[in-house]
C-alpha cells in the first residue's frame, strides 16, 4: 500500500477514536460541574463557560509553538505526544475531587493537546499534489463523524455508569489513538540543516505578508465563527418554533446530527471535485452554498424546514475547511508547514471562541432569529476574501 494511504487511513482511525472520546465528554461538563460541588443557577453557567472555554484558549497559543517542534523534530512525534496528553489529562479529570482541580486538568489539557495541526502536515507532505484534497477531505470526515456520535455514545454511558467512567474511557481511546499512530503512521522526515530554521515570527510573517495565506487565514475564522455563533443556539431556536417541551432535546440531537453526517459524507465528494477542478472553484461554490442555506434558516417556521436547511448547510459546509487545508499546503514551504498549520488551527479555535459570544449578544438584543441575518452578512465576507486566493490544484506549490 502507498505510504500516503496507509498514513490517511491510520490517522483517520486515530483522529476518529480520540475525537470520538473528546465529544463524550464535553457535552456533559456541567453535570460532572454539579457533582463537583457547583450549586445555582449562576455559578453553574460561569463554571461551565469557564471549564469549556480554558482548554481552547490555552491551546490556541500552543498551536504554533508545536507546529514549530513537528517542523525540526517531526509530526508524528507531535501528533503522539498530543493523544498521550489527552489520555493524561482526561485520566486525571476522572479522579478530581472538585471544580478548581477540574479546571486545572483543563487547563492541562491545553497545553498539552494540538493533534490535529501536525496530522494535516504530515498528511499533506506525503500525498501526491493530485490527491490532496481528496485526502485531507477524508481526514476532515473522521473528526465530523466523532462529533456525531461522541455525544451519543457520552449520553449512554453516563445513563448507565455515571460522568467519572467516561473521563476514563476518553483517556483510553486517546491512548488508542497514540499507539495506532505510533505503530501504523510512517514519516519520511529528515530535520531541515538550514540555519534558517522556522521560527513563530517567520511563520506568522509568511502568512500576513502572503496574499493566499492572509485571506486562508481569515477565511477560516469566518467559515468556523459562522457555524459557531449560530450552533449553541440551536436548541433554543426548536423550542422557539414551538416543538412540544419533551421532543425539543430529541429533535435538537436530531437535526445536530445530520449537519454532522452530511458534512462527513460530502467531505471526501468535495476533495475529489477539487483535485479535478480547481481548489478555488471548489471553494467559491462551498462558501455561496453555505450563504444560500443559512440565510433562510432565519425564516423558518418549524423544526423540519430547519432540517433540510442545516443538512444542506452541512454538504457545502465540508467543502470550506478540507480545501481550505489543501490551498494552505500549495501556499507553505515544506520546511515551515508544521507551524503554519499550526497557527491556522490557533485560527480554527478562535473562530470556535468567539461565534457563541458574537450570537449570544445578538440574540438578547434582537432575537433568536437575528443570529442568522447576522452569521450570514459576517459569512458575505467569504467570497471576497476568496477572490484574492490564487493558488489552485493546477499551480505547483512552493
Amino acid at each position: 500500500m502507498e505510504l500516503w494511504r496507509k498514513n490517511l487511513y491510520s490517522l483517520w482511525c486515530a483522529q476518529f477514536i480520540a475525537a470520538l472520546g473528546l465529544n463524550m465528554v464535553v457535552p456533559f461538563l456541567p453535570i460532572y460541574l454539579r457533582e463537583l460541588g457547583i450549586e445555582g443557577d449562576k455559578s453553574m453557567k460561569i463554571w461551565s463557560g469557564v471549564v469549556f472555554a480554558a482548554p481552547f484558549l490555552i491551546s490556541a497559543f500552543m498551536q504554533p509553538l508545536w507546529g514549530i517542534l513537528g517542523d525540526r523534530y517531526g509530526r508524528k512525534p507531535m501528533i503522539v505526544r498530543a493523544m498521550l496528553g489527552l489520555s493524561l489529562a482526561h485520566f486525571l479529570m476522572g479522579f478530581a475531587q472538585s471544580a478548581p482541580q477540574f479546571l486545572f486538568c483543563r487547563i492541562f489539557q491545553g497545553l498539552l493537546s494540538g493533534f490535529i495541526a501536525p496530522s494535516l502536515a504530515l498528511l499533506a507532505s506525503c500525498t501526491p499534489p493530485g490527491k490532496v484534497g481528496y485526502s485531507l477531505g477524508t481526514l476532515q470526515s473522521a473528526l465530523i463523524s466523532s462529533l456525531v456520535l461522541g455525544p451519543f455514545f457520552g449520553g449512554v454511558a453516563i445513563h448507565f455508569m455515571g460522568c467519572r467512567p467516561i473521563f476514563f474511557g476518553t483517556g483510553f481511546f486517546c491512548l488508542c489513538g497514540a499507539i495506532i499512530v505510533y505503530l501504523f503512521v510512517g514519516e519520511k522526515f529528515v530535520a531541515t540543516v538550514s540555519e534558517k530554521k522556522s521560527q513563530l515570527k517567520e511563520n506568522f510573517s509568511q502568512i500576513f505578508y502572503s496574499p493566499e495565506l492572509r485571506s486562508l487565514f481569515f477565511l477560516l475564522i469566518l467559515v468556523q465563527f459562522s457555524i459557531f455563533s449560530v450552533a449553541p443556539f440551536i436548541t433554543l431556536y426548536v423550542e422557539y418554533l414551538g416543538v412540544s417541551p419533551e421532543y425539543v432535546g430529541i429533535t435538537a440531537g436530531i437535526i445536530f446530527g445530520v449537519t454532522g453526517l452530511t458534512n462527513a459524507a460530502c467531505a471526501p465528494f468535495w476533495g475529489k471535485k477539487a483535485d479535478r477542478s480547481g481548489y478555488n472553484h471548489v471553494l467559491r461554490i462551498a462558501l455561496f452554498g453555505m450563504i444560500a442555506f443559512l440565510l433562510p434558516q432565519g425564516f423558518v417556521i418549524d423544526a423540519y424546514q430547519l432540517m433540510f436547511l442545516r443538512a444542506g448547510l452541512g454538504i457545502f459546509l465540508s467543502g470550506t475547511v478540507p480545501v481550505i487545508n489543501a490551498i494552505i499546503r500549495l501556499s507553505s514551504r515544506e520546511e515551515d508547514r508544521g507551524g503554519i498549520y499550526g497557527i491556522f488551527q490557533s485560527g480554527y479555535l478562535l473562530g470556535n471562541l468567539i461565534g457563541p459570544l458574537v450570537g449570544g449578544i445578538f440574540s438578547v438584543m434582537l432575537g433568536l432569529r437575528s443570529i442568522f441575518f447576522m452569521t450570514t452578512v459576517f459569512l458575505c465576507m467569504g467570497p471576497l476574501l476568496q477572490r484574492s486566493i490564487r493558488k489552485d490544484s493546477r499551480t505547483p506549490g512552493k
